[in-house]
C-alpha cells in the first residue's frame, strides 16, 4: 500500500506540475483586448462603408496585419521562448510584457501621446465629419491606415503570445506606409486652399485642413525617424527581450527547432540538409 500510495502521489504530483507548467507557458489573453479590438474593427468598418477609400488602402490595412499573424506563428513560435521563461528569470514573462516604453509613466511621454491622439485621430476624425467633401476625403485615408495601427496596437502590445519584434513592425509598418499618405494629404489640401482662394469660396475649412495635414506630416515623419528607430527600437528590440526560436532556413522557408536541435517537423534528410542554413535565436 505504502509503495501504492506513493506511485499515485508520485503522479497526481506529475500532473500538477504539467498544469503548472502549462499555465507557466500559456498564459491567459488580457481581457480588454478583444471587446476594445472588435470595437476598433467596427469603427473601421463604418468608415469603409462611409467613405471612398481606395481599394490599395484597404488592402494593406488587411494584408499586413494578416502577415504579422503568420509571421509571429511560423518564425518566432507565438513568442513561446519568452513565455517558457521561469520566474526567477530576470526577464520572465512578466517583466518583458510590463512596459511597453521604459518612459511610459513620465510627463513628457503622456503628453507626447496625448498630442498624437489629437493631431493623428481627434482633429481628423473632426474633419471628415464636418468639413467639406473635398476636405474630408484628403484626410480619411490617413486616419483609417492610423486607426487601424492602432487596433494592431491594441491586439499585440500587450498579448503575451506576440513576440516583440512583431510588435515593433506594427506601428513601423504602417508608419512607413502612411508617408506617402501624408504627403499626399498635405498636397491636396494645398492644392484645394488655393482653389478655394481663388474662387473666393469660404476658405475656414481649406486653411485648416491645409494646417492639420502640415502638422501631421511633420510630426509623424519626426516620431517615425526619431521616436520609433532611434529612441524606442533599441530599447524594445533587446536580446533579453526579443530572444527567438532558433530557424532552420531552407530557401525561404523557414522551419523551428526544438530545444534539443531536432526540427519541429521531420523533413528530409541527406543532401537537403546542406542546404540549410542555422539562424542564432535572436531577432533584432
Amino acid at each position: 500500500m505504502g509503495l501504492l500510495n506513493l506511485l499515485v502521489l508520485k503522479k497526481v504530483n506529475e500532473v500538477q506540475t504539467a498544469k503548472a507548467k502549462d499555465q507557466l507557458h500559456s498564459p491567459p489573453i488580457p481581457s480588454f483586448i478583444i471587446p476594445v479590438v472588435a470595437a476598433q474593427i467596427l469603427l473601421a468598418a463604418l468608415m469603409v462603408h462611409t467613405f471612398d477609400i481606395p481599394t490599395r488602402h484597404m488592402l494593406f490595412c488587411i494584408l499586413y496585419p494578416t502577415y504579422l499573424v503568420m509571421a509571429n506563428h511560423f518564425r518566432f513560435g507565438n513568442n513561446i521562448i519568452i513565455r517558457q521563461r521561469s520566474n526567477h528569470h530576470p526577464f520572465n514573462l512578466s517583466v518583458v510584457m510590463s512596459k511597453i516604453f521604459s518612459g511610459s509613466d513620465t510627463s513628457w511621454f503622456i503628453c507626447y501621446m496625448a498630442s498624437a491622439t489629437t493631431v493623428g485621430v481627434l482633429l481628423p476624425l473632426l474633419t471628415v465629419v464636418l468639413a467639406p467633401t473635398d476636405v474630408a476625403d484628403a484626410a480619411i485615408s490617413p486616419l483609417l491606415v492610423l486607426w487601424t495601427q492602432l487596433t494592431c496596437e491594441t491586439a499585440t502590445m500587450l498579448n503575451p503570445y506576440v513576440h516583440r519584434f512583431i510588435a515593433f513592425l506594427v506601428p513601423l509598418g504602417f508608419f512607413v506606409y502612411r508617408e506617402s499618405l501624408l504627403v499626399d494629404w498635405f498636397s491636396t489640401s494645398l492644392a484645394s486652399y488655393e482653389s478655394a482662394s481663388a474662387s473666393d469660396t469660404s476658405s475656414q475649412w481649406y486653411t485648416f485642413g491645409l494646417i492639420l495635414s502640415s502638422v501631421n506630416l511633420i510630426f509623424w515623419t519626426a516620431n517615425l525617424s526619431v521616436f520609433t528607430l532611434l529612441r524606442w527600437a533599441p530599447e524594445l528590440l533587446a536580446d533579453d527581450k526579443c530572444e527567438s526560436l532558433e530557424i532552420e532556413w531552407k530557401m525561404m522557408v523557414p522551419h523551428q527547432v526544438k530545444p534539443n536541435g531536432l526540427k519541429k517537423k521531420s523533413s528530409s534528410v541527406g543532401g537537403d540538409e546542406q542546404g540549410k542554413n542555422t539562424v542564432p535565436a535572436k531577432a533584432a
